[in-house]
């Protein structure tokens, strides 16, 4: 078998069964599997996902272990040559896979692609440099300089940090240096195991051939906890790789626990909705259970890359992922836009949201 596909899942159901049915599409005439990891949701994800009969495997936790231990556990599972951990939240090209194989580098260690969030936006995490302790300060202080690569986006290039999100590797080179490092349960797994590829002697690689959609933040809530697990995966990441100098990590704790007591009572950002001068569907034929929703809506069989301040609707029955993908990417430039993404089955419909916003999905009865 050529590739494994992990997706681990938390209280996320339709935007992981929206990511299903792109890694489906992607996986037609590819020797390939899907493993699913839920970590104990809450939401129905289980239910909801066995009711669709997908040809996966469906891996259910009793508890929310993290992501490190989770995609651990599922990759023990995994019968491909490579593994594709990849998030929930996410949307991937027909092509992406054919893309990937075509890519020859024998020092190959970790390869990603090109990330956009759902309205549009490059990811810059896509491409990251490896964290140094002026980086680490830097970062903890909410300063970004020299934490992401200088690469284009839409060059490809050896990189030295690819995202947890989207990532591709060999088997045999994530067990070579032992998976996702544990003591992270969530964020700085990914930077970690980026290094330990490269001190091996590989090559870790940022592909522009490909773009992704990761919706971003759907599987986690924004919470104390958050901040908890996102500040302490520095410390985690500064004692592995450069000292274990108690003077330095207690700093760090310090710093650590400060932001997260400063963020969690911090206001949060106000998400201002766009007033919508019109709703557009892209298909070939109207759908009704929109109508209540929405109001009037225009069916179109193109877009007019003039369009702004309006909903724009992919039914994906009409359109691929690739096009779907590549409308977000080329009707960005900072336009008043929301895209909103339809199922094959016509159950939910999907409203993007920026970087770290949660999205909207309705459920239809």
């Amino acid at each position: 078998m050529k590739v494994s596909v992990i997706i681990v899942s938390y209280n996320c159901k339709a935007f992981l069964d929206y990511c299903v049915q792109s890694v489906i599409k992607a996986l037609d005439n590819i020797d390939g599997e899907i493993i699913v990891f839920d970590n104990s949701s809450s939401d129905g994800t289980v239910e909801f996902i066995e009711s669709k009969n997908y040809n996966l495997r469906l891996i259910k936790s009793e508890n929310n272990i993290g992501f490190s231990k989770a995609n651990n556990k599922a990759a023990k599972f995994a019968k491909g040559e490579f593994l594709f951990f990849l998030n929930p939240d996410t949307i991937i090209p027909e092509d992406v896979f054919h893309q990937f194989f075509k890519f020859k580098l024998d020092d190959l260690g970790i390869f990603g692609f090109r990330m956009i969030d759902g309205k549009g936006n490059f990811l810059k995490e896509s491409k990251r440099n490896l964290p140094n302790i002026n980086i680490i300060l830097k970062k903890l202080l909410g300063f970004d300089d020299k934490y992401y690569s200088s690469l284009d986006e839409f060059d490809s290039g050896s990189v030295d940090v690819l995202c947890g999100a989207n990532m591709i590797i060999k088997k045999s080179i994530y067990n070579k240096v032992g998976g996702f490092n544990e003591e992270y349960f969530m964020f700085g797994e990914d930077i970690e195991i980026c290094y330990e590829t490269k001190k091996i002697g590989m090559n870790n690689f940022y592909s522009a051939t490909s773009t992704l959609v990761h919706f971003k933040g759907e599987s986690t809530k924004n919470d104390i906890n958050y901040l908890r697990n996102f500040y302490g995966a520095m410390r985690i990441y500064f004692k592995n790789i450069f000292s274990s100098n108690q003077f330095l990590l207690t700093t760090i704790l310090l710093i650590s626990k400060f932001l997260v007591l400063f963020k969690s009572i911090m206001p949060k950002k106000q998400i201002v909705e766009i007033k919508t001068e019109k709703n557009i569907l892209i298909g070939e034929k109207p759908i009704n259970k929109l109508n209540d929703l929405f109001g009037e809506i225009s069916l179109v069989n193109e877009i007019d890359s003039s369009q702004d301040r309006c909903n724009i609707i992919f039914d994906s029955n009409y359109l691929s992922f690739k096009q779907i993908i590549s409308h977000i990417d080329n009707l960005q430039n900072g336009k008043k836009i929301k895209f909103w993404f339809l199922p094959e089955d016509y159950s939910y419909v999907i409203g993007s949201s920026g970087m770290n916003q949660k999205g909207n999905i309705i459920f239809f009865d």
